[in-house]
């Protein structure tokens, strides 16, 4: 297929200031990055993953003197989504399907119930590769994101196979094993803890394996200091919540209540808050959660005993 007419600057930015000198208009695709001037964020339209939030066709008037297509968190699910910016959405339908399963790979930790097995297979490869590859950027962790996805879309144009990576799996699962040896994962009634401070990053699919409970808190180190949370629906748990949303609102409130950085109570774009979806969130980009973990929890449990509705048995 024919390359798009004009190359775009990919990149990573939950600040204005983050945004590369002289990209002046740009597209957000994955999260709402301040200053954009076309945002395509299915955490706020409500799409399973971020490609169906986005047209298929993306006519010349959305990208005409665009500089760039940012996001505000590197993955798998932003990647396929600048993809599509880059072609303008024109991309071929076995393409689209594995790009489509590699994303529901990447937000939901299983399979997309609409691909067949073998494009879920070459998902899962692509969003393997793309993972460890960010794993070990560090610092380095937008340019790194900005040649995966040329990376993608070079494959794309070619007419060749998509990377595909899941060596890593195993060691994944073993370092996860470590983990929990020495205690960091902590069992609770309905939530299920994870202490990662101190430890970096880990691959998310692989924690998964060692949780029971239906809703998981994973803590980890702010890269500015304090603690940084994320919280998920325990897509192995035949009990997992169809919604937490009651407790991303909640948690916003206590959030802002201590203050500056925090703009405003609701977790909305902008609001240098908690934000995400109803079924996975976090705390702030730019600044340590001023809650402690017994806090967070207790909001959590709180809501899973008191709301049994949300607690249903999953068919998927």
């Amino acid at each position: 297929m024919k390359p798009p007419k004009k190359t775009l600057c990919v990149f990573v930015a939950t600040r204005l200031e983050d945004v590369p000198a002289g990209c002046l208009r740009y597209a957000s695709v994955d999260g709402s990055v301040p200053g954009a001037v076309v945002t395509w964020d299915h955490h706020v339209t409500g799409e399973a993953i971020n490609l169906d939030a986005m047209p298929k066709v993306i006519g010349p008037d959305r990208l005409d003197g665009l500089d760039g297509v940012g996001t505000t968190l590197a993955d798998t699910d932003a990647l396929a989504s600048v993809v599509a910016v880059l072609l303008q959405g024109s991309i071929p339908m076995q393409v689209r399907s594995v790009l489509e399963a590699a994303s529901y790979r990447c937000d939901h930790l299983k399979k997309h119930p609409g691909v067949s097995a073998e494009d879920d297979l070459l998902g899962r490869g692509l969003h393997g590769y793309v993972s460890d590859r960010l794993a070990t950027a560090g610092a380095d962790r937008s340019n790194r994101f900005g040649s995966l996805c040329h990376e993608v879309l070079e494959a794309v144009v070619r007419g060749d196979a998509l990377p595909f990576d899941r060596s890593t799996e195993e060691r994944n699962l073993a370092r996860v094993a470590k983990l929990d040896a020495a205690g960091r994962i902590r069992r609770g009634q309905r939530v299920g803890i994870v202490d990662l401070r101190g430890e970096g990053g880990v691959a998310v699919e692989a924690l998964y394996t060692r949780i029971v409970e239906p809703v998981a808190l994973i803590v980890g180190d702010h890269v500015d200091g304090g603690r940084r949370y994320t919280v998920g629906v325990n897509p192995g748990s035949e009990h997992a919540p169809t919604t937490l949303e009651p407790c991303l609102i909640a948690l916003a409130a206590l959030e802002f209540s201590h203050g500056a950085p925090a703009l405003r109570a609701e977790p909305t774009p902008g609001a240098e808050n908690w934000g995400g979806r109803r079924t996975v969130f976090g705390s702030p980009w730019n600044y340590g959660s001023r809650l402690d973990i017994d806090e967070v929890v207790q909001v959590l449990e709180a809501f899973l005993t008191r709301a049994p509705a949300a607690i249903k048995r999953s068919s998927t």
